[in-house]
Parts: structure tokens; C-alpha cells; sequence
């Protein structure tokens, strides 16, 4: 018998949407694209006709009307997601919800709430976990290459971009929450929660700007719940950015050289207790594709999603604390 494929419907229009998330529904075996939405008729027709999308919606209870629609793919503003992904799940309808998952930690909880009370599956757009680099750096440290990792240091920025944020929604507060945080910064701090498989337990975080304005800079100080210790940066402000990471072992090393921004490919650099360094290149991916391929199979084959909701919410509680850190001077530690 053949198995039943998921019936995507995208709302958000944008250029991530366009480039990677489409693509990758479509590049899935198990998917199909019922239907896209948009507020603007003629983007909502192009895109339609672009991705081979049965249908196309200006109205988003509408597309959620759509007995074909299964699964939602949310990429609108961040302010938005917490009721569009609500209204999914009371719709009957699974969400595939980009980061941030929410702009507060009450909606973040909101959504993990209706989503399981509806019985849908929730996952989030961290695509960094699908990034070969990061498996394998993963794996190497569950196999106690480096021994247990013990410091941890991340930049990740797309350098200085002087005016490229001015014409987006995402430098307006109401519609984006945070700035750098929250474009750049949650995939960073996602991906070295999944490495090192613990929970922040205390955060200290300097922004550039003052409460209120949207930062370009965050640079941060965490404690995980294991004893390791990291320290961010992520910017938008200054050129020529490594973009590497780095983490310490007590018996070696791993070094990332350009690989935490997934449009760019770079070298990972293990040491191990002899002292001797093996390096291995990977090349640049889609690595929105291929987090919404794992979606796609998690759901077609009945499991829960990784990354997932709970994911996505200790995610918000993080740049919450990270906001009050820098808004009051002082450390936060996150609740149990």
C-alpha cells in the first residue's frame, strides 16, 4: 500500500521560503504542496505556479479550511507564529513553525499546549542539527573523542550588512521581538544545546543598543546544566567574520572553521588526546531542506519531531533570560 503523503501549506512568501523552504518540501518524496498563502494576490499566484502548488490563498483560515493541507510551514514576521501555529493545530493541522517559535515565553508555552492538545506534531526550523558538520561533531562527542566537553566558543554573523535590515519587517520591534538574537543568534544557541546534550542553566548578555532598540550585537556568557561554559557572539555589524566555534574537551578538541552559517561550506579540525589534528571539508547545503525532509519523515512515519516544540520553547526561555540579562545588568538563571 502506498503511504500517505504529507499536503504542505506554506504562509509567508519571503525570501527563505523561496529559496529553501519550498524547495525542500518538493525535494521530499513523502511531501506534496497543496497550497501556499499571502496577502498579495499576485506573490501568492507566482509562487503558486513557481513550486506547483495546487492552490493559492490570500487568506490563511481559508488555506486552513483546505481539507488537502495536513501540515502547516509558518514563515511569516515572529510576532506572527504563535497564533498562526494555534490556529493550525485547532485546524487539525501539524506546524512546521520557523525561529524564533515565538516572541514570549507564555505564547512559546501557548504552543506546545494547543499543539498537544489537538494531537498535532510541532516541529521548528533548526536547520543548523542538519548540517553534516554538526552531526558528526555531535557524534564525536558521545563517542568521548574529546573526553567531556568543558568549554565551548561560537560567532556566527553574515558581517557588516549597513542598511540591508533597514527595508525588513525584522528591525521593527513589534514584528520581530529581537534583532541578532533572534535572526542569527537561536541557531547557534540551539545547536550547542544539541551538542553537548544540556540544558542553560545561567546566562550573562551584553546587546549593543539600549533596552528597547534593536540589537546588531549579542554577546553572551552560559552555564549549562552539565558544567560547561560557552561564550556567543553574534553580530551584524562587523566585516569579515570567521564564523568558526570551537569546543574544548578534556582530552581534545573540535574546531569548526566557517561553519555556522549554513550557506557556507569550511573545515572541521579534530584533536584528540595524542595531539594529532585530522580535518574534514564539507561543502555548503540546504540545510532547510533538509530539516524539512526530517519533518516530513518524522510525521509519515508517525514520530515525534527533532528538533520539536519543546525545542523551539527552551529556545524562547533562553533569549528571554539573554534580554533581561542585558536589560538589567545583571545574571539570569533559568528554572529547571
Amino acid at each position: 500500500m502506498a503511504r500517505k503523503r504529507n499536503g504542505w501549506g506554506l504562509i509567508g512568501t519571503g525570501r527563505i521560503a523561496e529559496d529553501r523552504v519550498l524547495p525542500g518540501i518538493n525535494a521530499c518524496e513523502v511531501n506534496r504542496l497543496a497550497a501556499v498563502c499571502s496577502r498579495d494576490p499576485a506573490r501568492a499566484g507566482a509562487f503558486a505556479a513557481k513550486f506547483g502548488a495546487a492552490r493559492a490563498y490570500t487568506n490563511y483560515d481559508e488555506m486552513l479550511r483546505d481539507p488537502g493541507v495536513t501540515v502547516v510551514a509558518i514563515h511569516t514576521p515572529n510576532s506572527q507564529h504563535a497564533e498562526q501555529a494555534i490556529a493550525a493545530a485547532r485546524a487539525g493541522k501539524h506546524v512546521f513553525c520557523d525561529k524564533p517559535m515565538a516572541t514570549s515565553v507564555a505564547d512559546a508555552e501557548r504552543m506546545v499546549r494547543e499543539c498537544e492538545r489537538a494531537g498535532v506534531k510541532l516541529g521548528i526550523n533548526f536547520h543548523n542539527r542538519c548540517m553534516p558538520c554538526f552531526v558528526e561533531t555531535r557524534r564525536l562527542i558521545e563517542a568521548g573523542e574529546i573526553g567531556e566537553p568543558q568549554m565551548a566558543q561560537f560567532e556566527a554573523s553574515p558581517g557588516a550588512r549597513p542598511g540591508a535590515r533597514l527595508a525588513t519587517w525584522r528591525v521593527d520591534a513589534g514584528l520581530a521581538g529581537l534583532g541578532t538574537t533572534y535572526s542569527i543568534g537561536v541557531h547557534v544557541y540551539d545547536i550547542l544545546r544539541f551538542l553537548v546534550g544540556s540544558e542553560v542553566t545561567t546566562v550573562s548578555a551584553f546587546f549593543d543598543t539600549a533596552p528597547g532598540v534593536m540589537e546588531e550585537v549579542n554577546l553572551s556568557l552560559l552555564r549549562f546544566a552539565n558544567g560547561v561554559l560557552a561564550q556567543f557572539s553574534v553580530h551584524e555589524q562587523t566585516p569579515c567574520p570567521h564564523n568558526d566555534f570551537v569546543i574544548y574537551g578534556s582530552r581534545g578538541r573540535i574546531l569548526g572553521r566557517g561553519l555556522t552559517r549554513s550557506r557556507a561550506g569550511g573545515e572541521l579540525l579534530v584533536t584528540g588526546a595524542g595531539g594529532r589534528t585530522r580535518a574534514t571539508a564539507y561543502p555548503a547545503i540546504n540545510a532547510h531542506a533538509e530539516c524539512v525532509a526530517a519533518f516530513s519523515r518524522a510525521l509519515a512515519e508517525g514520530r515525534d519531531p527533532v528538533p520539536s516544540g519543546i525545542d523551539g520553547l527552551r529556545s524562547v526561555q533562553l533569549t528571554d533570560a539573554m534580554a533581561r540579562s542585558a536589560r538589567e545588568g545583571v545574571h539570569v538563571r533559568l528554572a529547571a
